[in-house]
């Protein structure tokens, strides 16, 4: 399986939350490359843009800033939905656009998405098989410093925005709750790993469960 692409028929869709600057991009990419199927990331941006009309700095600016107002203003519409007149406050627009181009990524065929909670959205109608990666807090801040060209400050204070954010996202969908152990079938320590590690036991795994027919 490791040499080979999935099936086009298959119905299963391998997910990947992370931590900031854990590497989830590097290892979802090779996971992908070495499956031979497509990869998705910040890629779902320019796919949730041409479902909403709205611009992608937009959805970018969702993505990645704190959504306490957003989950307000999803409390506050569900709760009494003709407040905002016959149409949605935009940032539920962007909240249903997301969803709806992790959907659509999804029905292409086999792939590798990261991040936007997809196995919390794919749950239902999909295999979904669920990675969590993560790293000590000092080897991202590291990370996201050189990458970024970031004070160690500016880094710590980049990478716990970024992680409130992704934790406030994917804990609006379900009881499940990110980063936390039972949320997915395998979490693993990039920094202790390394990348090509990460990827190859991700690899192992899905052999595993391939063979071993349906999860428990």
């Amino acid at each position: 399986m490791t040499d080979k692409a999935l099936d086009n028929s298959s119905r299963r869709i391998i997910t990947i939350g992370r931590q900031f600057g854990a590497g989830g991009r590097s290892v979802g990419k090779l996971v992908a490359n070495k499956l031979g199927i497509d990869f998705y990331d910040k890629e779902l941006i320019a796919e949730a843009a041409k479902v909403s009309g709205l611009s992608d700095k937009f959805i970018t600016h969702m993505d990645e800033q704190h959504t306490s107002s957003l989950l307000y203003s999803l409390i506050l519409h569900a709760q009494t939905p003709g407040i905002f007149g016959k149409g949605k406050p935009i940032e539920l627009l962007a909240y249903d656009a997301q969803i709806a181009s992790v959907k659509a990524v999804a029905s292409k065929g086999p792939c590798v998405i990261v991040g936007r909670a997809a196995d919390c959205i794919l749950w239902d109608e999909y295999d979904v098989m669920s990675f969590f990666l993560t790293a000590p807090l000092s080897d991202r801040i590291c990370h996201v410093a050189e990458r970024d060209s970031l004070s160690k400050d500016e880094a710590a204070q980049k990478i716990s925005r970024l992680d409130k954010a992704r934790e406030s996202f994917y804990n609006s969908f379900s009881d499940r709750k990110w980063a936390e152990v039972s949320s997915y079938d395998m979490c693993l320590n990039v920094a202790q790993l390394g990348v090509e590690a990460a990827a190859d036991i991700i690899l192992k795994f899905l052999e595993s469960a391939h063979a071993g027919g349906q999860k428990y």
